[in-house]
């Protein structure tokens, strides 16, 4: 293969290896992915539509003009935003230099437009598929970039620009591996060594993600319908460890959301909230709760996906959170949010899990008392219905305990939401469908606790998810989005669940490759998209923990200062002259792979006869000390020293009458120092006079 059919080949893999980062950005659709690489490799053959536009005066030119008239309008009226728009002039001019090429001058600028691909993806990419386009780009780049220079300098020496070069395939791709392995350690060390000033964002491109409305100020009954066979990721909870059993056999953990207090008849929403701003404390983190050691405590680490919503969620109670912002929103209901909704977040939050322990806390206030009591007009039956079922109950939390059993062990889950009369929802649930989903459980609980003069509330967060075992961490899915109640028993809110979904698994267990990639994608976006500067320090600081603790634990080195001094003395300099003839050794033995063998053939043959290379001689030099010393063998000496030039320092190989040329002068110089022996003197005393 010539070395300009590789630089070609080169080109064509770093444009498609930028198209690939588009597509994972989402910058590119998968047609037009599949389109703009069918189009990049038809560009191959290139020659014949580039001499036909070439051939029109001004077609060229032409063509650009409207290709950049078309890219503004797109930047300004129909790219969704602005970095949308400029992927696709990125690949417009990818695809026209490739088509257009006359130089090699061009496939640099394609690799420069495929570079640019790259950067434009890199914020928007969070999975660990980002890692192997970028080690394609390093080691095709890194030929690409051999390959140019030896062609740059092919066109400077030579006149055929695609004559054949040794070794060029595989020989220069394994330098090329070589040099990237190189190149990634050093830019991986200094990625964890430098340090970090924050997580990088543009600001081009701002897609409003899609919005879930079970997570807003106003839930219609049966939102819920909507997400909960979808099964895109909404946040992976990752849980150290720690002191509180196997995460997994924590049948009740959910992740709470927002709290609705207000009910229509229609649908919950929140009529009054008041909500503050928090600011970090001066330990770094935000104080949310005080511990009351009334349950175990739950460490949570959980990367949320955006998926439209400002919410933290986090399990019930919340004591502390740390998440990367100044200032976090706190409502009077427990819920958390943040500003912006379109950002993926990681944050650690600290729990306290209930216990199920009573214990006896301050009543509410007449105000907030009739906040969670409010009622629309409501059905005689369905007061009667609660009365009913927890007569005969001594306080409320026995009585939410009854209504909670009574509608889990009664009434069937189910997502086909239907409406066939004009009862209120909550009215119909009860008596005639006697199914629905979680919502609709939740919202029979609430009103019926109400009904009793219980204050209740409706909660909207997530069951707990699929746990995976490889990373230690729950993956919760749109689907696992989930209702319950919170109810203010014996001076506290206490959790109550009436959905029969609240103690099944969604689905079957996942295979445990995609649990294994998953968790590799977790390991991708924390240690390297969410590497951050409080990382740098908690990795100094255990680095140097670990330094003191084998300080404190190596031998005792006084027991070597015994050693009598003329010994360690001895054994340092036997040491040191070991190093020193290994390495002799290995250069000479490197000097000696590096000759050509016809040559190193030639130099045995002269060495019997006392003519060796002097250290720092040349082989023109050589030749000339031989010329001077024994004139027979000067003419075949010098056709070795211009063949084994060519060799070593040369672009192209022998060719099958050179290698044929040179065995025969090989034998001439053999033939014509046989006749001499001795000393060089001896020989150039007894050499035949000149003809």
């Amino acid at each position: 293969m010539s070395h300009f059919v590789a630089l070609r080949l080169a080109t064509l893999l770093l444009a498609c290896d930028g198209l690939a980062a588009l597509e994972l950005a989402g910058l590119v659709s998968d047609a037009g992915t599949v389109a703009a690489a069918l189009a990049a490799l038809a560009t191959w053959w290139n020659e014949p539509l580039r001499d036909r536009v070439n051939a029109v005066p001004g077609l060229a030119r032409g063509f650009v003009l409207v290709a950049a008239l078309a890219s503004a309008v797109d930047l300004g009226y129909l790219a969704a935003s602005m970095l949308d728009g400029l992927a696709r002039l990125l690949l417009f001019l990818l695809l026209y230099r490739l088509a257009m090429r006359n130089a090699v001058r061009d496939l640099r600028d394609v690799a420069f437009l495929a570079f640019f691909m790259l950067v434009a993806a890199a914020p928007f990419t969070f999975g660990v598929g980002y890692l192997f386009v970028f080690l394609v780009f390093l080691v095709a780049g890194t030929w690409m970039l051999m390959l140019y220079h030896i062609a740059v300098e092919s066109e400077r020496a030579t006149a055929r620009p695609d004559a054949p070069v040794a070794g060029l395939g595989r020989d220069l791709l394994g330098l090329s591996l070589g040099a990237s392995v190189a190149t990634l350690a050093i830019t991986g060390a200094l990625f964890f060594v430098i340090p970090r000033i924050g997580q990088a964002a543009l600001t081009l491109r701002t897609h409003t993600p899609r919005m879930v409305t079970g997570f807003s100020e106003r839930v219609e009954l049966g939102s819920f319908g909507q997400i909960e066979t979808d099964g895109a990721i909404a946040m992976r909870v990752r849980i150290p460890e720690q002191a509180v059993g196997e995460p997994d056999r924590l049948p009740g953990l959910r992740w709470r959301g927002v709290a609705l207090d207000t009910y229509d008849g229609r649908a919950w929403s929140v009529a009054r909230r008041e909500r503050s701003e928090l600011w970090r404390s001066p330990t770094g983190e935000f104080e949310l709760g005080r511990f009351q050691a009334m349950g175990p405590v739950l460490i949570q680490e959980v990367y949320l996906e955006p998926f439209g919503t400002d919410i933290l969620f986090a399990a019930p109670r919340l004591l502390h959170l740390s998440v990367r912002a100044n200032a976090i929103v706190v409502d009077d209901a427990g819920g958390v949010s943040v500003q912006n909704a379109a950002a993926r977040f990681r944050y650690i939050a600290q729990s306290e899990l209930e216990s199920g322990a009573s214990w006896s806390g301050e009543p509410l206030d007449g105000e907030t008392r009739a906040r969670f009591l409010q009622l629309p007009p409501l059905s005689a039956a369905v007061r009667a219905l609660a009365r009913e079922v927890t007569a005969g109950t001594r306080g409320a939390r026995e009585a939410a305990a009854v209504l909670t059993a009574h509608l889990s062990g009664r009434y069937r889950y189910s997502l086909a939401l239907r409406r066939t009369t004009t009862l209120d929802p909550v009215e119909e649930f009860l008596f005639v469908q006697r199914s629905g989903n979680c919502e609709y459980f939740a919202a029979a609980l609430a009103v019926m606790l109400r009904s009793l003069d219980i204050p209740a509330r409706v909660v909207n967060g997530f069951q707990r998810g699929e746990w995976n075992p490889y990373g230690r961490y729950f993956i919760v899915r749109l689907l696992d989005a989930h209702s319950w109640v919170e109810a203010y028993v014996d001076g506290a809110w206490a959790t109550f669940d009436p959905s029969p979904r609240g103690s099944v698994e969604p689905g079957g267990p996942p295979a445990a490759v995609a649990l294994y990639l998953d968790a590799l994608r977790v390991r991708w976006y924390r240690y390297v998209v969410g590497w951050s500067l409080q990382d740098q320090v908690l990795a100094a600081v255990r680095l140097h923990q670990a330094a003191l603790a084998w300080r404190l634990s190596a031998p005792d080195l006084r027991a070597w200062r015994a050693l009598p001094r003329g010994l360690v003395m001895l054994a340092a300099l036997v040491a040191l002259l070991a190093v020193l003839l290994a390495s002799r050794r290995r250069g000479a033995a490197d000097a000696r792979a590096a000759l050509p063998t016809f040559y190193a053939r030639a130099l045995r043959t002269l060495a019997r006869r006392g003519l060796r290379p002097g250290d720092g001689e040349t082989a023109r030099e050589f030749a000339q000390r031989v010329e001077a010393a024994v004139p027979p063998c000067a003419e075949p000496l010098a056709r070795l020293t211009t063949a084994y030039e060519q060799v070593r320092f040369g672009i192209r190989p022998l060719t099958t009458e050179e290698a044929t040329m040179i065995e025969r002068s090989v034998l001439e110089l053999r033939s014509r120092v046989a006749p001499f022996s001795g000393h060089p003197r001896s020989a150039a005393a007894s050499r035949p006079p000149l003809q």
